[in-house]
């Protein structure tokens, strides 16, 4: 399974932005997934007029779309739709928003942290740098988690290559740029997708 995380609202700003980028998807095996949040700084937030815009349009292209979830409030929205999972981010704090409905769940997992939910529907082993570096997943994870999954934030895809992991999360933008927080060089851009 591959998961395009298509961002917050650093990057879906517009009714626009997000039809260009599920444009751009369409025939693309993939689970779109944004990133719902109260407050992250420096990240702005996507609002749920945005999200739900994106939920819809996505529909109507063949496209399942879910979120990863920062806080309750945000899961608690999101469970007003019909998800494939609902991601939880690389937060040891937040693993307790799963509840009895584990199999629902997919979660991040940072380097050297283990304490986690049992019976989810996927672990992503995930360096929370932007770039991180390669070396920081093999020296972090073992083979078997990295064949698990990755949520991976290197700049290249050798990681995917390597490891062929069973679930692969990586950024999605129409375009780098340096000053949105989603959009740097660790994320595949429409010309990236060819590789994949």
């Amino acid at each position: 399974m591959i998961i395009l995380d298509i961002g917050s609202g650093n990057t879906l700003d517009s009714k626009k932005t997000i039809r260009d980028t599920i444009d751009s998807l369409e025939g693309f095996d993939a689970i779109l997934k944004a990133q719902l949040f109260t407050s992250a700084p420096p990240n702005k937030p996507l609002s749920h007029e945005l999200f739900t815009y994106a939920y819809e349009y996505a529909a109507k292209k063949g496209l399942q779309t879910t979120a990863s979830v920062f806080d309750k409030e945000s899961l608690d929205f999101l469970r007003q739709f019909d998800v494939p999972f609902i991601k939880i981010a690389a937060r040891p704090m937040l693993y307790g928003l799963v509840d009895g409905q584990s199999d629902r769940f997919i979660i991040s997992v940072p380097p050297g942290y283990e304490e986690i939910p049992n019976d989810c529907f996927g672990y992503l082993r995930c360096v929370s740098k932007y770039p991180a570096l390669n070396v920081d997943y093999l020296t972090g994870f073992s083979v078997e988690q990295l064949e698990q999954g990755i949520s991976d934030h290197t700049d290249n895809l050798e990681l995917y290559y390597t490891f062929e992991p069973e679930i692969y999360e990586k950024h999605y933008v129409m375009q780098h740029n340096d000053t949105n927080p989603d959009a740097g060089s660790f994320a595949l851009t429409p010309e990236d997708l060819e590789y994949l």
